[in-house]
């Protein structure tokens, strides 16, 4: 396998971990204070030697050698058995980057989704931007409804802190220090009006379990990049026949006796420009800075950055088990635990222990949340997995076209990274700041290169197309999009059933597109 080497260590390190061993998180928005740029330069170039890095620098420990300084490397914070441990990692939107003083000729490098931003306020005569419109951000997720990152009065987001801790103390110490390290150069954004609203804070937690709101075990398919450390290591073991049997574990548990079949490879093996900026991608193609003249020794902003999309998804998680039981008892006649974990799998494509609807083969793993299926073969027709199912939609592998080999081609140039977490109490739960009921939902979090071409792609074509697969009608079962008339589609003999799809179990309640930049971009948007 020819790879290109990848300079992990100028990459953030959100794009090689979800940090599992870290599951308390905090996802702080903020905006710079006006007529303090030269401040804010300082605060950022200061933040920079602070940032978590995918990988140690030349000449930097392996280990985390002083307990009183946390880890910046993926390396360390794993070798770190005692102690505090934290990670922080930065991205900045596109009126930050004005804010930073970046001229037209720099910002035309990035990408026209970047810069217009998730939500564009509707124009005079257009009442729905074509943005949300793609995105399916209407009605009840209309960005007028959004908390932050909408139309409404709070304040514009120029960027985002995703901080995170090995406990809730932990990240609690670690919030106040980073607020007071912004003191006088930024402020949290505030919901809605300035002097009622609240602080966007969103708080994340990683369960033991692994599990969202819905009860799914999350995380599972996550595309691999060629030229990781795992893929390197899977490519070293994989030269033994007898090494090369995959023994699936949870996204980011026990990687380093992870090794990948032939066939996981085939499936997950991305090329590492679909995330990481200024390396070829499955197109063959590089997306890198143009403003950088031959000869300046200026870097391209853009290289070893990647895109990230957040958006705060809450969950009417009361909704979807009532309708689930509903569905059980009209297809089974009960809705015994049996009978709806049946039904919510059709629904998500896997059973609630991650487990896929596609039956294993001869060779697959043990472990029950595998992901070493196909659907062109062993699935054609949706008998196991419903072809409107929430995991077929949102990666549709070998299914899309007449050739399943060239279709699982570009199923890879559509992939993204998810580093989401849930917010807010399980149900049944209290929250432990307030002692009563919360809100709940999805910090949802995607990685990509090309915005329009993965996460935007996915949304408007796979999961809020009605048409999607060959279907006569329907969107994504969890989606926040509903159409009139509406039905989810459940293959099955003799005759499909057909369900009326009933109002989103799913909200959006603010969100922004952001650039995750490589270590050196930051310093350099400091100097």
């Amino acid at each position: 396998m020819n790879t290109e080497k990848i300079e992990w260590h100028d990459v953030q390190g959100l794009l090689l971990s979800g940090y599992p061993q870290l599951p308390y998180s905090a996802y702080v928005a903020w905006h710079f204070l006006p007529g303090q740029r030269d401040a804010a330069k300082r605060w950022l170039r200061d933040l920079a030697e602070r940032l978590m890095r995918a990988d140690r620098i030349e000449g930097e420990d392996d280990g985390a050698t002083d307990l009183q300084l946390p880890p910046t490397n993926i390396r360390a914070l794993k070798a770190m058995r005692v102690g505090d441990r934290t990670a922080i990692n930065l991205a900045i939107t596109a009126s930050g980057l004005q804010e930073l003083d970046l001229d037209e000729h720099q910002l035309s490098d990035f990408s026209v989704e970047f810069l217009e931003g998730m939500a564009p306020k509707p124009t005079s005569g257009r009442r729905m931007p074509r943005r949300s419109g793609l995105l399916g951000d209407a009605g009840e997720s209309s960005p007028c409804r959004w908390e932050w990152g909408g139309w409404g009065p709070s304040a514009e987001v120029h960027g985002m802190l995703l901080l995170y801790a090995s406990e809730e103390h932990v990240l609690q110490a670690l919030v106040q220090a980073e607020q007071r390290a912004m003191n006088g150069v930024a402020d949290v954004v505030v919901t809605g009006d300035q002097g009622n609203g609240r602080p966007v804070i969103v708080h994340g937690r990683l369960y033991d379990d692994a599990k969202e709101h819905f009860g799914f075990v999350d995380g599972i398919s996550q595309p691999i990049i060629e030229g990781s450390p795992l893929a390197i290591r899977s490519e070293e073991n994989a030269k033994n026949e007898k090494k090369a049997k995959s023994c699936h574990t949870p996204a980011d548990s026990g990687e380093r006796d992870r090794v990948l079949s032939a066939k996981d490879r085939r499936i997950s093996l991305v090329k590492p420009g679909e995330f990481v900026l200024g390396y070829r991608n499955e197109r063959r193609e590089r997306i890198s800075s143009q403003s950088v003249k031959p000869g300046s020794n200026l870097r391209g902003l853009l290289r070893n950055g990647t895109y990230l999309v957040f958006r705060q998804l809450e969950q009417d998680v009361d909704a979807f088990e009532k309708f689930v039981a509903s569905i059980a008892t009209r297809m089974h006649g009960k809705a015994d635990v049996e009978a709806t974990e049946e039904v919510a799998a059709r629904l998500i494509g896997r059973y609630r222990n991650g487990a896929p609807l596609v039956r294993a083969g001869a060779d697959s793993p043990s472990a029950p949340e595998r992901n070493d299926f196909l659907y062109a073969y062993e699935d054609e027709s949706g008998m196991a997995c419903p072809i409107g199912a929430h995991i077929r939609r949102a990666n549709p592998r070998d299914a899309i076209g007449s050739d399943p080999d060239v279709a699982l081609k570009l199923s890879k140039m559509h992939r993204i990274i998810r580093r989401g977490r849930p917010y807010g109490a399980r149900r049944g739960e209290q929250d432990e700041t307030t002692g009563k009921g919360s809100r709940r939902g999805t910090a949802f979090i995607a990685l990509n290169a090309d915005i329009a071409g993965q996460f935007e792609m996915i949304q408007h074509s796979w999961l809020n197309n009605p048409q999607f697969g060959g279907l006569p009608v329907g969107t994504d079962p969890i989606s926040h999009v509903a159409h009139d008339g509406d039905e989810l589609v459940i293959q099955q003999r003799p005759f499909n059933l057909h369900i009326e799809k009933p109002r989103p179990f799913v909200a959006v309640r603010g969100g922004a597109y952001f650039f995750l930049p490589g270590i050196n971009a930051i310093r350099t948007l400091a100097d």
